[in-house]
């Protein structure tokens, strides 16, 4: 069997390496020229679902890598703070035993190795096709290529999700996130409270999301990028349609303006170049279709809004899931089976991240 996978996200790799695993021929067709192109994010919370996802996909060597490179875990607090750092709600969700955060990109390059060969860059899905003998995806450049499965794990944009779901595109709420982050190492003598866990900072014309990555082990490997301690901090609410950093970094000083002196700090001594900004969308619920020989996962087909901390968790969740499938048994099986489980618990992982980000859709209004 020789499955074709268009993305090369977090979801998308983490399926190709447990195809890999169980000696599933893959390909992996990816739009970017390589990894680093575009930004996607900083620190990502692997909670039990895509901690389990990883230990199941990756090899012992790699998973290891994984765990060596990941956050020193918190006290696994959710604290929500006034302006002036007022404690306004805080509970306990638990260190997620060995699992905590990651750096996106050093996950992606993690998820990458050994995947040298069996990933090609510069290939960009437009469309999907499928008979009784396989798939056929269409690139951009005319160009070809047949397998026997298809899995779209190519984004909110995807081209894949057309072929079998064409009315779930995704929902623009309206929000934006600017997403920054400051070195720790500028932020001398930083309150213990922000190396708890994730804090959201409230009441003023928009929000202020902060959590603290720093790597347990503080030489990586010299084939991934180091990272220095940072701590990540996203704006969330309507933004300025400029996407130049400086004029995103100036917008979130304004909007921390007159608030603790500690938050100010941290928003005023950001690696400005690194600001960047995101619309916030998310998904109705996943619809029923025939399965087949194309299917989905990851952003593709359930996007929500990152107030949950779940959605990279979610997309990981899918491809184990679909990977053990795939590897065990017929493909036109594993994958309805595969739907089946993920529309369930897909839609319920959107839902909530709506409510917890104030969303309203038509589905929960």
């Amino acid at each position: 069997m020789h499955v074709l996978i268009a993305g090369a996200g977090v979801g998308g790799l983490c399926l190709a390496q447990g195809l890999r695993a169980a000696g599933v021929r893959v390909s992996v067709f990816e739009r970017d020229p390589d990894l680093g192109e575009r930004d996607q994010g900083y620190r990502i919370h692997i909670d039990g679902h895509g901690g389990e996802a990883l230990r199941r996909c990756l090899p012992e060597h790699l998973y290891r890598r994984y765990l060596a490179t990941s956050s020193v875990p918190g006290a696994g607090r959710i604290s929500t703070l006034g302006t002036d750092l007022t404690v306004l709600s805080t509970f306990d969700v638990g260190t997620g035993g060995e699992h905590s955060a990651v750096n996106r990109r050093t996950l992606r390059q993690i998820l990458f190795t050994g995947l040298e060969q069996d990933v090609h860059f510069g290939h960009r899905v437009t469309a999907a096709d499928q008979d009784e003998h396989g798939v056929r995806v269409r690139f951009d450049d005319g160009r070809e290529v047949r397998g026997d499965v298809l899995v779209g794990a190519d984004g909110v944009h995807s081209a894949v999700r057309a072929a079998v779901a064409p009315g779930s595109a995704p929902i623009d709420t309206g929000l934006r996130c600017i997403y920054g982050r400051t070195p720790l190492a500028a932020l001398p003598d930083l309150a213990a409270r922000f190396f708890d866990g994730f804090t959201a900072v409230a009441g003023g014309p928009a929000t202020l999301a902060l959590a603290a990555f720093r790597a347990r082990t503080p030489v990586f490997p010299p084939e991934l990028t180091p990272v220095d301690d940072y701590l990540m901090w996203a704006v969330v609410g309507a933004a300025p349609q400029e996407r130049e950093p400086a004029a995103l970094h100036r917008f979130a000083q304004d909007v921390v303006r007159g608030w603790h002196p500690e938050l100010v700090r941290i928003v005023e001594h950001a690696d400005v170049p690194a600001t960047f900004r995101t619309p916030i969308r998310t998904s109705p619920p996943v619809p029923e279709w025939p399965a087949g020989r194309i299917t989905v996962l990851g952003d593709a087909i359930h996007v929500m809004p990152p107030s949950g901390g779940v959605g990279a968790n979610t997309a990981l969740r899918d491809a184990a899931l679909l990977a053990a499938g795939l590897a065990g048994g017929d493909p036109l099986t594993a994958i309805a089976a595969y739907e089946t489980e993920m529309r369930e618990y897909a839609t319920a992982v959107v839902r909530r991240s709506n409510q917890l980000a104030g969303v309203k859709t038509g589905e929960n209004r």
